[in-house]
């Protein structure tokens, strides 16, 4: 059913097409962050040889009232507000030094994560009963590479995360 305006003869018939047109347009799935939040690294030591890592577990939920039944929900994840690319994500420390960090979506951080779909982002199918909802839970892999020369200080970054359901 074609849920666009269109030109009818007969206004009572327009309206019973529109009210009925409604619920098939209504058909819809909401998917919202559930937990998830910053990724918090932990103290940095520029003399260690090891990198600093961590994990943040992003869970959504999602709900569904008719459509499919079977849903792609997808995590993109941007560059930062200091990074000039995906695979060079930095945060910035109050001296104006940046300090490097990645996001990924392996445990074993080679795979980068960002926003290109297809490509670099992640997704999950769930299967929503009607009328109902389901869960996911995305992991994001961080790390702080070692030995990088920086001031002592608070470092911050921020990332954008986009849930596509």
């Amino acid at each position: 059913m074609n849920c666009r305006k269109g030109s009818f003869v007969n206004r009572a018939m327009a309206f019973l097409f529109l009210l009925l047109g409604t619920h098939a347009c209504m058909a819809a799935t909401t998917c919202r962050f559930v937990t998830g939040g910053g990724v918090t690294f932990g103290p940095y030591n520029t003399l260690s040889a090891s990198p600093v890592d961590t994990t943040l577990n992003l869970s959504i939920s999602c709900t569904r009232n008719g459509g499919p039944q079977k849903v792609s929900v997808m995590v993109s994840l941007g560059l930062g507000g200091n990074g000039t690319s995906v695979n060079a994500r930095r945060m910035l420390g109050a001296s104006g030094d940046y300090l490097a960090y990645g996001l990924f979506r392996d445990v074993s951080r080679s795979s980068t994560w960002g926003f290109t779909p297809g490509v670099d982002t992640v997704s999950q199918t769930l299967s929503i009963p009607n009328n109902g909802s389901a869960s996911v839970t995305f992991d994001v892999f961080g790390r702080i590479p070692a030995l990088q020369d920086v001031s002592a200080g608070s470092y911050g970054d921020r990332v954008q995360v986009t849930l596509t359901p």
